[in-house]
């Protein structure tokens, strides 16, 4: 029978975390999100739609956002999304070039804040 988190005791935490590593939160929902929560996220373009002005446009728009704060670019997309970079350099917004062969999905690009957010609709969602 297995135990809840919290209903371990110390000892049985500690050994779990030595040999499995510390739990993660929603390990799937950062899989697909290039490593971040989907309630951060101002805006999210597919492979696909990084390729078109409108996905490319729908991003830079993101980064005028003031709860902006990090633009997150796959590393297979880096030369494709260089004109983001220097964008979000413009805007005084940091940004990441991930590589993790756990990634799922076709996300490429995401622009995230620094705290939750309510967007309901990522542009990425409407290729999905």
């Amino acid at each position: 029978m297995s135990k809840n988190w919290e209903d371990r005791s110390e000892l049985e935490r500690t050994v779990y975390t030595g040999a499995h590593g510390t739990p993660e939160l929603r390990r799937q929902e950062r899989r697909r999100h290039l490593g971040h929560f989907r309630e951060r996220l101002l805006e999210a373009v597919t492979w696909k739609q990084l390729r078109s002005e409108h996905g490319q446009s729908r991003i830079r728009k993101a980064l005028e956002d003031p709860r902006a704060v990090e633009l997150v670019i796959h590393s297979h997309v880096r030369s494709q999304a260089m004109p983001l970079i220097k964008e979000a350099q413009k805007q005084g917004v940091d940004f990441t070039v991930v590589d993790n062969p756990k990634y799922e999905g076709k996300i490429a690009v995401v622009v995230a804040a620094g705290e939750a957010v309510d967007v309901p609709r990522l542009h990425s969602d409407s290729e999905q």
